[in-house]
């Protein structure tokens, strides 16, 4: 496989930017063999690095996870609950969480996000928002939620916390975003510093371990640790990859040493960038103001230009490759190889393209999101829909109050706009048409525009 060379402006994930001296991976690429240790029974070289990892992030247990955070999100869920238990789950989880509540045969308790109207996209799980799922619903065994988010918002983890831990419920954090707020100064207070049991970390978003690999953490007493390293057992590979593994305490090791400085400097840069644009600048930056933000995400809103496009003129004549982008925002990410030149040559091409552009009005960016959240309505259990056989593929246009039996998902992020089992509404058709003709890539709907519903749902 033969993989186009990609833009000197990496921003995107992974945080190493394609920067480092990681060793030869073949010599590295070994397996089980004496002094090699293994990942599902560790007790030597692997252990150690791991209780060093639960040292450096201040955790009770550490885990080395090869298949992502999406297996820490779903081992974590499925010891947890039972099948048929209630969970409190945020609308705007990952595609994986919603895969481990089906596979578990758990029943979802959803809970809407906030809407933050300037950023246009989900901001996070309030405080009053729990509380009331948790007098709605008070068998729930806990709570699953994200922060921070894709766009760097994040919720008010240790009040969440606080509530949960009054009830003897668990919270499960996906902060897979979010790695390097234990070395960042300015940044949001971490998942586990905030009282979280279970935390998931993607340590190669932003931090710049080797993709697919991640870290779960827990703590307190809530939880069973031998649970969760049982389903770990079950869930990843039975032959995990040594250079991932490795990856990941490298990773750490440089956060050590060099993380407060440059994620000062990013934040810095992000500030400035922020307090100096014009007000009618056609792509703006995303300006948290007092709240807590997650600084290594640049989200630009494109105003009347198609957010496409702008990715398009940053990588065709800049040279630069965003994570992401969508008919009115654009986003970037930084990481702990990100440097100050980076940063200059991305302003630099911000306000060039700026130039070219005539301020206008821009419009309504909430609305595409704010249909989603309040649309999405749940008719049958997601795991009794996953499971069953009875489904067909009709077209989109067709499909309006049926009942989705597959997930409909634009990537990234992967936050579903349907899951198995919720309606399909005339808004939402409309919704998903107008993200496919921005360009936006729709997991779950093939090229002839079809998707899964069940048989006998109408």
């Amino acid at each position: 496989m033969m993989i186009k060379p990609e833009p000197s402006g990496r921003f995107h994930m992974p945080g190493h930017k394609g920067r480092g001296d990681f060793p030869n991976l073949y010599e590295l690429d070994i397996t089980e063999i004496p002094g090699a240790d293994n990942l599902h029974d560790a007790r030597e070289i692997i252990d150690q690095v791991e209780k060093k990892l639960a040292l450096i992030y201040q955790s009770d247990d550490s885990a080395i996870l090869v298949n992502g955070s999406t297996v820490g999100l779903q081992s974590a869920i499925l010891a947890v609950c039972q099948p048929g238990e209630q969970l409190l789950v945020g609308l705007n989880c990952h595609r994986s969480v919603f895969g481990a509540l089906g596979l578990g045969h758990i029943k979802a308790r959803f809970i809407k996000p906030d809407f933050d109207e300037n950023l246009g996209f989900a901001s996070g799980i309030s405080l009053a928002a729990v509380k009331e799922a948790l007098q709605a619903y008070p068998n729930a065994k806990g709570l699953v939620i994200v922060s921070p988010t894709y766009y760097g918002t994040v919720c008010q983890l240790a009040e969440i916390a606080k509530i949960l831990h009054q009830k003897h419920k668990i919270l499960i954090v996906d902060e897979a975003h979010g790695a390097q707020f234990s070395f960042a100064q300015g940044y949001p207070q971490s998942a586990l510093k905030a009282g979280a049991d279970l935390v998931i970390q993607s340590t190669h978003k932003v931090l710049g371990s080797l993709t697919q690999s991640a870290i779960i953490h827990g703590q307190g007493d809530l939880i069973d640790w031998q649970r969760v390293k049982m389903f770990l057992a079950v869930l990843q590979s039975s032959s995990p990859s040594y250079p991932l593994m490795i990856s990941v305490e490298e990773a750490t090791d440089r956060a050590c040493q060099k993380g407060a400085e440059v994620f000062e400097m990013i934040k810095k840069e992000h500030q400035d960038f922020c307090r100096n644009q014009p007000d009618d600048a056609m792509i703006s930056l995303y300006d948290p103001g007092d709240k807590p933000y997650d600084y290594s995400k640049w989200l630009f809103s494109t105003g009347s230009v198609n957010g496409c496009q702008v990715e398009k003129r940053l990588r065709d004549e800049f040279l630069i490759q965003c994570e992401m982008s969508d008919q009115n925002t654009i986003l970037l990410m930084c990481g702990l190889e990100t440097t100050a030149a980076d940063l200059e040559k991305l302003t630099k091409a911000i306000r060039a393209i700026n130039q070219d552009l005539d301020p206008g009005k821009k419009p309504e960016r909430a609305e595409k999101r704010l249909e989603q959240i309040n649309e999405l309505m749940i008719k049958e259990e997601l795991g009794e829909v996953m499971w069953s056989r009875q489904k067909i593929k009709i077209s989109l246009e067709a499909s309006a109050n049926r009942v989705a039996a597959d997930f409909i998902i634009p990537y990234p992020p992967g936050i579903p706009l349907l899951v198995p089992g919720s309606l399909i509404t005339e808004t939402l058709i409309k919704q998903i048409r107008k993200l496919c003709q921005a360009g936006v890539a729709m997991v779950g709907l093939d090229s002839d525009e079809k998707l899964l519903v069940l048989e006998d749902r109408i």
